[in-house]
């Protein structure tokens, strides 16, 4: 064992969010992966009438070719929605790759699993180069290995959870570019902090390594902006705790699809109104949806995400983001609120083979 794996090691086991030999959550949910309830909504989501699952007409995509980043004013707050988690920030001179996804499927398979509803705005090799690489979860729809690597060359840090950084090792990276942050740790690169700040949620990427890494979301802190990545979670209290302690923040980025309104899959992902409240707990003035649009990883249509979060954030006066797909979107003037997922509904429902 390396001296960074016994350091890796020695950390996990002395967090206080570990306990015997595993990551927990602080509320003490814990994921059923193998349970009748996970097993009725597999059933379901393979074999059951369901409607709209996914969108039958090609949604507005905005490529992004490599010019467009010569012409951003780095020193403004701007972002790039990849689709679903993915997002590309430029803040105060800095760019920030968030959860990064840019493959047809989110799965450890090339054949099978989630595939995307349209292609990623944006290659690999299109990108810019990244200051800082940030990673929530080890899930396959926010860490895919071939992006990791493609990537890298690009990257000065990958700031990640607790336990991710030995899969970034396995892949190649380089240990001398990886941070890892367990709860409440911060990162400085340049004029901005990025805090590790709770999430409620569950690791895994096989059937035997179930919450042997943690999962975070961030508060990212700079001297003009600060902005909060939610990452995947359920809804808990914690919120309120880094409203708190790094609120308020311009903007927030928060998951808003694949939930269930029951059961644990509700207590490990929150709905489009628990969503909104959690904008409210964290101090939030804009809010930009993400986490839709792009897998279909539920039961719901793929379009009621947008459609609940919009219902909720009216009724409690929440200023919402809706970008479209790769769209290059600045904090400043009046945020773009229009509803553009209204001209590819179909409302069919769909039988799922």
């Amino acid at each position: 064992m390396t001296e960074t794996q016994k350091e890796r090691e020695a950390r996990m086991q002395s967090s206080s969010q570990s306990k015997n030999g595993a990551f927990v959550n602080p509320n003490g949910v814990s994921a059923k992966l193998f349970s009748q309830e996970t097993w009725e909504v597999t059933k379901e989501y393979i074999f059951g009438k369901r409607i709209d699952p996914k969108p039958l007409i090609d949604l507005p995509i905005h490529q992004l070719h490599p010019e467009q980043w010569k012409n951003q004013e780095a020193k403004q707050f701007s972002f790039s929605w990849l689709g679903h988690s993915s997002l590309l920030i430029s803040m105060e001179n800095q760019r920030i790759l968030i959860d990064p996804v840019l493959e047809e499927r989110a799965s450890p398979f090339s054949w099978v699993g989630p595939k995307r509803f349209h292609p990623s705005p944006v290659t690999a090799g299109q990108l810019p180069d990244i200051n800082v690489v940030l990673i929530t979860h080890d899930h396959y729809d926010h860490l895919e290995k071939s992006t990791i690597v493609s990537i890298n060359k690009k990257v000065d840090r990958f700031i990640v959870p607790l336990g991710i950084g030995a899969l970034l090792e396995n892949w190649g990276i380089n240990p001398s570019k990886i941070t890892e942050l367990d709860w409440w740790e911060t990162y400085s690169s340049g004029s901005l902090e990025f805090h590790a700040t709770p999430a409620v949620h569950y690791a895994s990427r096989g059937l035997f390594d179930t919450n042997q890494r943690l999962w975070c979301s961030w508060s990212i802190i700079g001297k003009e902006k600060r902005a909060f990545i939610s990452g995947d979670s359920g809804y808990f209290d914690g919120f309120n705790k880094v409203g708190e302690r790094f609120g308020p923040f311009d903007v927030t980025f928060l998951k808003i699809g694949a939930y269930s309104d029951k059961g644990t899959w509700h207590s490990l992902h929150m709905t489009p109104e628990e969503a909104g409240q959690q904008h409210i707990d964290l101090r939030g003035q804009l809010l930009v949806p993400l986490h839709w649009a792009t897998f279909d990883m539920a039961l719901h249509p793929w379009y009621e995400p947008i459609e609940r979060l919009v219902t909720f954030s009216e009724q409690e006066s929440i200023t919402l983001i809706t970008p479209e797909v790769g769209e290059i979107i600045y904090l400043r003037g009046k945020p773009k609120t229009d509803h553009w997922w209204l001209k590819y509904k179909t409302n069919n429902t769909i039988q799922k083979k």
